[in-house]
């Protein structure tokens, strides 16, 4: 049986015990420990970890068995991980996963929020890691359906919002806020299609305060409110703007940077996706700046979604005891089984706009031809301008049909119609076929032009040339953007 080390940067964590392939030795032996760092591997003295499925923020997250189980269940283990933290860092990341356990303890009653099994914490040497074992749900996150499927229809997003917001009115009620409600941390179920609310890692007990907490800071960009990206008081309303949110991102498909418009500092949807009426009211009224201009409860937002127009819906309390789970008639196509499936890493993508410009950010063998092909371009221009082009421009009419050539080329080159690449290829083709075709036809003013080896030596110097500098540039970049 194989079995792997959860201690942080251990350099050989998978192990393999052949006295483990026995049920019976499986069962009786007390503990285990790692061939390579002496790490307790038996967690809890009853938890197998079978391989790590996350890792990010103050924590790891890993796939395990429960070996006291007749069928050997499969759990999810995260396990908090001090390597590089300060010790003033190291109490809040320890509160938080105190808290975390804590939360779970209090909201697992509910069918849609993940069980907490155990909390526990190991001794190695002079280490101390702190674990925390809850359900494993086995399915795909939000996040990875929109990955590979593309936007949800408004009518599946409707049953996904009925299905959730009733998850987090119980949290609400409970006196919690989950604060970090995004695409990743809504998982659905393949056997049955139930949508689970994943990581409570940043939840904070708010039980007894009606004018809410201060914020801890711990939310994802884009899907925070203003408040709690300012770290100002947050309130249930908080996690209705980011459940919003990922609403606009199963709709759209589109990152939320995509979609709020900084110009007008409003979100804009319209473009990507049109909705109907009611619900584009809704979402609206869930995104306002101020958190008193929003819904006041996710069982408001079930009246307004019931009802013809958004209107301020009375308190309609919805009863803290978990209900029956809503299972939806969505049918989501289940994305093919991934490698290694990592359902709490959420995906990191960069406009390319936002960081370096394109050339810059593209592959280097990408980089390296566009370099050449510029600088076979420039050299050719250079060429054709110190002969054809000197000969040529005491006549008016030349000069000006000069000027507006080389203008077109620029508006071109800074314009939309073509990209790049397609420019590299185009002109410098375009520049080959004028070569060619005056040396056929205007002989007389091609004479002072360089042999065709010797214009292909210049234009192979020049390419080079571009190459050296585009690297130079690519360099530059990625040393400023380190400091960013």
């Amino acid at each position: 049986m194989d079995i792997y080390c959860t201690r942080p940067n251990c350099l050989k964590p998978l192990n393999s015990f052949a006295d483990l392939d026995s049920g019976n030795t499986l069962k009786t032996i007390t503990q285990k420990f790692c061939t390579s760092c002496g790490m307790p591997l038996l967690l809890g003295g009853r938890y197998i970890v079978e391989k790590p499925l996350a890792r990010g923020g103050f924590g790891a997250t890993f796939l395990a068995r429960d070996r006291y189980t007749p069928a050997m269940k499969r759990c999810v283990v995260k396990l908090l991980q001090p390597v590089g933290l300060t010790s003033s860092q190291m109490v809040t990341a320890k509160q938080m996963f105190e808290r975390e356990a804590t939360v779970l303890e209090d909201l697992g009653s509910h069918p849609q929020i993940p069980d907490l099994l155990a909390y526990f914490e190991v001794q190695s040497g002079q280490d101390e890691f702190f674990y925390l074992v809850q359900e494993f749900v086995d399915g795909f996150t939000l996040e990875q359906i929109v990955e590979q499927h593309g936007a949800i229809a408004e009518s599946d997003v409707l049953e996904i919002m009925q299905s959730l917001l009733p998850v987090l009115n119980f949290i609400h009620e409970k006196g919690s806020i989950h604060r970090d409600i995004k695409p990743a941390n809504i998982m659905v179920r393949k056997l049955d299609q139930i949508y689970y609310l994943l990581d409570f890692g940043a939840v904070k007990q708010v039980a007894g305060a009606v004018q809410g907490q201060k914020s801890t800071g711990i939310f994802t960009p884009g899907y925070g409110a203003p408040e709690q990206m300012r770290g100002d008081t947050v309130f249930p309303s908080t996690d209705l703007y980011a459940f919003a949110v990922t609403c606009l991102y199963l709709l759209t498909g589109k990152e939320p940077d995509e979609l709020f418009d900084v110009n007008y500092n409003k979100w804009q949807w319209d473009r990507f996706v049109k909705l109907s009426p009611n619900l584009n009211k809704v979402l609206q009224k869930m995104l306002e700046t101020a958190p008193s201009d929003r819904f006041t409860s996710a069982a408001d937002i079930l009246t307004a979604l019931s009802s013809q127009m958004v209107v301020q819906a009375p308190q309609t309390p919805v009863p803290a005891t978990p209900q029956a789970k809503h299972q939806t008639s969505i049918q989501v196509p289940v994305p093919a089984p991934l490698p290694n499936f990592s359902p709490s890493v959420p995906k990191s993508v960069t406009p390319r706009s936002q960081k370096t410009p394109w050339l810059l950010s593209a592959s280097i063998p990408t980089q390296l031809i566009a370099a050449f092909l510029l600088g076979v371009e420039a050299m050719l221009l250079w060429q054709v301008t110190m002969t054809v082009g000197l000969a040529l421009l005491n006549m008016p009419a030349n000069l000006i049909t000069f000027a507006i050539a080389m203008i077109v080329i620029l508006v071109l080159r800074v314009s939309t119609i073509f990209d790049n690449k397609d420019l590299f290829v185009f002109v410098n083709l375009l520049s080959l076929a004028a070569i060619w075709g005056g040396t056929l036809f205007a002989k007389a003013q091609f004479e002072s032009l360089p042999a065709w080896l010797d214009l292909a030596q210049y234009c192979g110097i020049a390419g080079f040339a571009a190459i050296a500098v585009m690297s130079a540039f690519r360099l530059i970049f990625q040393i400023l953007y380190s400091f960013l």
